[in-house]
């Protein structure tokens, strides 16, 4: 089989994939750093309000992820109609689905005394929470608007806009949380409100460029209605089962954050510290398993198997090179690193030993993030649900709470839980992308 080399398209959509998916991340980072200073309770909180706002972002991202399929498929397809069919559906559900996930947080927030957060930050969290979920809308939609804009050969608008919102999320910050340039000291709240403003930033900038980009798009597409009830119930046939894929995978990780929320805050806030750090590190491959969702997708919609697996070969000898780079930079600046968000050493003290943890499983968490983009873009979602159910709950999790209670180890024991459940995923998804992979190539014999 001639091995077709990938489109030059391939290296502008992983590049500012990767972008995006970093500005995002890095938004919460930001909000750590400026919070630092306010004390140990301060970055718990920051770090337990978090967690609440990232189980119902699962709902919403797992949505935006199918249409990582359905979009670039069906212009690969020369079916710009259909295309256009699942953006406009995939807004309503968007909608619909940050007004539910709002109210459900301000009841979860209500009910963290019931399973023993920490009296200290109890309140805090609930002010914090209560404002930071106004952000689920512009949280789900920005996905969504970077999706369409890249299926459309406009991958630079997403990494235009998280810069600006970023910046954005930085000046607000500075001004809302001590009071400065005019603006009233707010405290956490403060960067509570920057977070959500710099959202509904980068929210409007891509709605601008999409705009601007249709107006000067010379394809022109079919005017009949929407058939609503028929694409609505094709995204949710791929993105319920990519929800559940990510609430097994990332609510692994929060109910970490749920029993850390218990402990005392110098551990609470030095998992928070850890988790944003991993989860920044995480958006390297998150990006390149979207690009190659992407691509992989459109290939398949244009006929060409072997480009769609080359794609997906090349992807993952990328988030090989990459593991190894980040691997190796959290072992050597793991205290350097932590030092940057407290001043507290008993906290630099943990937070650096979770971050050696980190650097351990670096392979097995970029290898299960861009094996479940790559069998996405195959067009199958429902497998990386088992599997990650299977690896992170039945394996990580338990071995987790084992090492951390009757072990003796803590917050350290359940991070060990945690990356034997990425490893045990990474492995389950090799298995099947390999199947995949011999199947797909199959169609060009």
């Amino acid at each position: 089989m001639a091995n077709p080399q990938p489109a030059p398209e391939y290296r502008r959509v992983l590049i500012h994939s990767i972008v995006s998916f970093l500005g995002q991340s890095l938004m919460q980072i930001v909000d750590l750093l400026f919070c630092g200073d306010l004390g140990p309770n301060a970055t718990a909180t920051v770090g337990s309000s978090t967690t609440f706002f990232a189980w119902f972002m699962i709902l919403g991202i797992g949505i935006s992820s199918s249409l990582e399929y359905l979009i670039p498929h069906s212009l690969g397809s020369k079916e710009h109609g259909k295309a256009r069919e699942y953006f406009q559906a995939g807004v309503a559900l968007i909608a619909i689905l940050s007004i539910a996930a709002a109210i459900l947080m301000h009841l979860l927030t209500r009910l963290g005394p019931l399973y023993g957060m920490n009296p200290e930050i109890v309140d805090p969290v609930q002010s914090f929470s209560r404002i930071l979920s106004l952000s689920f809308f512009p949280t789900f939609l920005i996905p969504l608007l970077r999706i369409e804009l890249q299926a459309n050969g406009r991958p630079h608008d997403s990494s235009l806009g998280y810069l600006y919102g970023n910046l954005f999320n930085i000046f607000l910050n500075w001004a809302l949380v001590y009071g400065h340039a005019g603006f009233p000291a707010l405290g956490l709240n403060g960067s509570a409100y920057a977070n959500f403003f710099s959202r509904m930033g980068i929210l409007a900038f891509l709605l601008y460029r999409l705009v601007r980009a249709r107006r000067l798009q010379p394809i022109q597409t079919p005017t009949s209605p929407v058939k609503w009830k028929l694409r609505m119930k094709t995204i949710l046939r791929m993105g319920i089962p990519s929800s559940l894929h990510m609430l097994f995978e990332v609510g692994a990780f929060i109910f970490v954050s749920t029993l850390a929320s218990r402990l005392p805050a110098k551990e609470n806030s030095a998992h928070a510290i850890a988790l944003s750090v991993a989860s920044f590190l995480f958006m390297i491959p998150a990006g390149m398993a979207s690009a190659a969702a992407l691509t992989m997708s459109r290939a398949l919609g244009e006929k060409r198997p072997g480009l769609c697996v080359e794609l997906g070969d090349r992807t993952l000898r990328l988030g090989i090179l990459y593991a190894l780079c980040g691997s190796l930079a959290l072992f050597m600046l793991q205290s350097l690193i932590v030092g940057l968000f407290t001043r507290n050493q008993s906290t630099i003290e943990i937070g650096s030993a979770l971050l050696l943890i980190t650097a351990a499983f670096q392979f097995g968490d970029a290898l299960q993030a861009i094996l479940s983009g790559c069998i996405r873009g195959f067009g199958e979602t429902k497998v990386q649900a088992k599997m990650n159910g299977l690896g992170h709950w039945l394996i990580g999790i338990p071995a987790g709470l084992l090492l951390a209670y009757p072990g003796g180890f803590g917050i350290r024991g359940l991070w060990m839980g945690l990356s034997a459940g990425l490893f045990s995923v990474a492995g389950l998804l090799g298995w099947k992308y390999w199947k995949l992979r011999a199947r797909i190539l199959s169609r060009q014999v």
